[in-house]
């Protein structure tokens, strides 16, 4: 029985592009007979009216349609610039916290983290969304193993992950230059990996 249907729905679609095909092809045919009918100067006329229309139809669509794609692309940055602005706030609250000896409460970590992870589920790129998991990933591993050298570097590459879902597309930023800014001693644990 599925056999048969299946015969049939395949039969169907072949008479259906045969009647598309006819179609184009006695349409195309009827143009070509007019047009071989007429004066050459009115054919050369015709030809350059409809080309610089087509032209110019085609440039108004694909103005259009690249002015649509920059202002979505706005739309996003407007949304993820404070979302970001947040991290990078908080990473600094963290950093300012351990030197002042005014450690933020657990609960207020939390609290970010669960934010965050919202905001950015909406507003992130992929890389960033995906830095973001690698670096929690490592936070948390180096949390339980005392360390957090590797969890600075992936901090890191989430930052860069920021700045080019922000604009800065073509960085060259290297290992170790954005957490210099930050930590002073960084050098001494940049090695190549």
């Amino acid at each position: 029985m599925k056999a048969i249907v299946k015969s049939i729905q395949f039969l169907t679609a072949l008479l259906i592009l045969t009647g598309i095909g006819y179609g184009i092809w006695y349409i195309i045919n009827l143009i070509w007979r007019a047009f071989s009918d007429l004066n050459d100067g009115i054919v050369a006329a015709i030809v350059t009216a409809t080309a610089t229309f087509l032209v110019t139809l085609l440039s108004i669509i694909l103005g259009k349609s690249y002015e649509r794609k920059l202002l979505i692309e706005k739309e996003m940055r407007d949304k993820k610039i404070p979302v970001y602005n947040e991290f990078i706030e908080f990473i600094f609250k963290i950093l300012n916290s351990s030197k002042t000896n005014n450690q933020l409460s657990e609960k207020e970590m939390t609290d970010f983290v669960i934010n965050f992870t919202k905001e950015i589920l909406i507003w992130g790129s992929d890389d960033v969304i995906f830095q973001w998991s690698k670096y929690r990933k490592s936070a948390l591993e180096n949390a339980m193993n005392g360390s957090n050298i590797d969890s600075m570097f992936e901090l890191e590459k989430l930052l860069i992950a920021i700045r080019k879902d922000t604009g800065h597309k073509k960085s060259k930023i290297e290992r170790g230059e954005l957490l210099r800014l930050f930590i002073n001693d960084i050098d001494k644990y940049i090695h190549p990996k």
